[in-house]
C-alpha cells in the first residue's frame, strides 16, 4: 500500500480492520481516507504523516484516545469520529485551522471536555448529539 504514493483516496470502510500498516503514512496525496465501521482500538498513528489528508472517517471503531500528534493534519476539513469511545480529545484538536467539520456523537465526552473542544475550535460545525 505504501508504495500508491499518487493515490488521492483510499477506502477501507466497512471491514474488520483492526490496524493498518504503517506504510499507510507514505500516501502523502491522500486526501481522503474512510475507515468507518471497522475495529480499530488504536488510531493508526501513521496516519497524521499524510500532510494532504481533508477527509477522515473514523466513525463505528472502538478508539479511546486520538494522538496529541492529530494537529498535524493540517489540511483536515471533515473528521468523523462518532461512535467511537472518546472521553477527550487532544489539546493539539485546536491546531486544525482548516477544520470545518467534527463529528463526535455517540463518545463518551462530558460537557466539561464539549466545552473545550468548542473554545479550541471556534470556527468548525461540531456535532455532539447523543
Amino acid at each position: 500500500v505504501g508504495n500508491l504514493t499518487n493515490l488521492q483516496g483510499l477506502r477501507l470502510n466497512n471491514n474488520q480492520l483492526t490496524s493498518l500498516p504503517a506504510s499507510i503514512g507514505n500516501l502523502s496525496n491522500l486526501q481522503v481516507l474512510p475507515l468507518n465501521n471497522n475495529q480499530l482500538t488504536i488510531f493508526p498513528a501513521s496516519i497524521v504523516n499524510l500532510s494532504s489528508l481533508q477527509e477522515l472517517d473514523l466513525n463505528n471503531n472502538q478508539l479511546t484516545s486520538l494522538p496529541e500528534s492529530i494537529g498535524d493534519l493540517s489540511n483536515l476539513q471533515s473528521f468523523d469520529v462518532m461512535g467511537n469511545q472518546l472521553t477527550s480529545l487532544p489539546e493539539s484538536i485546536g491546531d486544525l485551522s482548516n477544520l470545518q467539520w467534527l463529528f463526535l456523537s455517540d463518545n463518551n465526552l462530558t460537557k466539561v471536555e464539549r466545552k473545550k473542544i468548542k473554545r479550541l475550535l471556534p470556527n468548525c460545525e461540531i456535532e455532539f448529539k447523543r
